[in-house]
């Protein structure tokens, strides 16, 4: 019985001898496809919460809440920032709109253009591109028709890069604390979602209409 047991275990040993240098190299390979996956996992963390803090920013725009720094300390920054720069041009035929597009969906960058939301991608293929703009209780002003979009309708996004038009593919209202909508995961498609409140009076809700390139 002694003997049967010694020549099991001298069985088993030699057989992890054997085995061990590819199980060592498995655990090795495992261990760097985690620290991979860790280092991806950060720099996607990071992403999302630029495009968090970005998103909450607009909703103060939007509901006008009030910062704890002044009002004239917020304009003296916004002063010493300088003008807005024109990225691109946003046109959008179905509702006679012509915007142009600014870096930073800032009170004062949203007073005078629609404004592309830090954080997200601008016209790179298969991302998500966000901008927004506000709803204006004046016909036809900013994003105020926005709501009159159909899947199918086209806009057309002009920048330095060139000039690329997107086919209406979603709309749909959502919280203003939902962030889904922001999603880079677009299945290689490039996407632009456009952001404003709604409704128009007393507005408690987000009015998303995305587009794609065909």
């Amino acid at each position: 019985m002694k003997r049967k047991a010694a020549a099991i275990l001298i069985f088993f040993a030699g057989t992890f001898l054997f085995l061990y240098p590819t199980i060592s190299e498995r655990l090795a390979d495992f261990e760097q496809e985690k620290l991979l996956e860790n280092w991806e996992t950060t720099e996607e963390a990071k992403a999302r919460e630029v495009v968090r803090k970005s998103y909450g920013e607009l909703n103060r725009v939007f509901e006008k809440e009030q910062k704890n720094i002044s009002e004239q300390r917020l304009d003296q920054q916004e002063k010493e920032a300088g003008p807005p720069q024109t990225i691109g041009v946003l046109r959008i035929p179905a509702i006679a709109s012509e915007l142009p597009i600014v870096e930073g969906a800032t009170e004062e960058n949203l007073r005078v253009a629609a404004g592309h939301l830090t954080g997200t991608p601008f016209l790179e293929p298969g991302g998500n591109t966000a901008i927004a703009a506000h709803r204006s209780h004046t016909e036809g002003r900013m994003f105020n028709r926005l709501d009159e979009l159909e899947p199918g309708d086209e806009f057309i996004i002009e920048a330095e890069t060139g000039q690329k038009t997107f086919t209406i593919f979603n709309k749909t209202e959502v919280s203003p604390s939902d962030t889904s909508v922001l999603s880079q995961d677009t299945n290689g498609v490039s996407v632009v979602t456009l952001i404003t409140c709604t409704p128009v009076k007393n507005p408690t809700r987000r009015l998303i209409v995305q587009g794609k390139v065909e």
